[in-house]
């Protein structure tokens, strides 16, 4: 389904450990975006981003504010220009309150999540027992040396191919990240520069690799692995509000670095925007 002109996945973690494997074997190159509120509220004023995102053969749903989305948005309200709007405000209310007290209510269309390290692990576990080689490229020099040693701890039989940090490249015009890449056999990549950067930078550069089948992007994902500590409390995980800590708690890799116009954009102007598009659109049908 469509969510503010974006297109998403209705995607189990067991079902998209089977497009991985899939994948993997094909002679066929895929982009995969894992879409959170965020993603979908920058889309909106930037173009370019949004078609990008489009063009991806798979965008995941990563946090429960994308679910509550698709949810509110096809929930039926009264074509009257005065009733709608009341309507559509009213059920904001009861449907983001659903999050924490009725998580059940939220699961269609979209039944599931698969936020950041969860879907990171699945894609490894996969290489793992397909013996895919896997090339990490993006975060600094210390982020993704700790990223890398504590991945080997958790998949010892993972075939990291090679990885190299994301801001070399930027400094030094020798260092092409491409070239390296294809110096090695990895079919997947993983790219970690922060959004939007890592999309545009798979979009453009996918073709240019040899051996690639798989690119994904993964933002703040190899900070998080390579500091457990930032990880949510699992009461936080529980209630579906994985995604909100992110956002208020870990550094992020985004352009807006201001934890409170990330928490702005992420929750109360995606709310809004999401609104404005049910008052001017009406419901999905699906």
């Amino acid at each position: 389904m469509k969510i503010l002109g974006i297109e998403i996945a209705n995607i189990s973690g067991d079902s998209f450990a089977e497009y991985i494997k899939d994948a993997v074997k094909k002679d066929k190159k895929y982009k995969i975006s894992k879409v959170n509120t965020e993603f979908l509220q920058r889309a909106l004023s930037d173009r370019d981003f949004s078609k990008v995102l489009n063009s991806s053969d798979l965008n995941i749903v990563d946090g429960r504010g994308v679910m509550w989305a698709a949810r509110y948005l096809t929930i039926p309200i009264a074509k009257n220009k005065i009733l709608g709007p009341i309507q559509a405000f009213g059920q904001v209310v009861y449907s983001g309150l659903s999050i924490v007290f009725n998580p059940g209510f939220i699961k269609y269309p979209i039944s599931e999540a698969i936020p950041g390290v969860e879907a990171f692990n699945i894609v490894m576990s996969v290489a793992e027992q397909n013996q895919a080689g896997v090339f990490i490229f993006g975060a600094s020099e210390n982020i993704i040396n700790l990223a890398v040693n504590n991945i080997k701890k958790d998949f010892p039989d993972l075939r990291i191919s090679g990885f190299m940090n994301g801001y070399d490249f930027q400094i030094d015009n020798k260092t092409d990240p491409v070239t390296e890449i294809n110096k090695t056999d990895a079919k997947i990549l993983i790219v970690a520069l922060g959004s939007p950067k890592q999309e545009m930078w798979i979009n453009v550069n996918i073709g240019k690799l040899k051996h690639v089948n798989i690119a994904i992007g993964e933002g703040g994902t190899l900070d998080r692995i390579a500091n457990p500590s930032q990880k949510s409390p699992k009461l936080i995980n529980r209630i579906g509000l994985e995604w909100l800590w992110r956002t208020i708690f870990n550094k992020s890799k985004t352009e807006t670095r201001n934890r409170l116009q990330k928490l702005w954009n992420a929750v109360p102007l995606f709310i809004f925007n999401v609104v404005k598009w049910k008052i001017r659109n009406g419901q999905i049908k699906i």
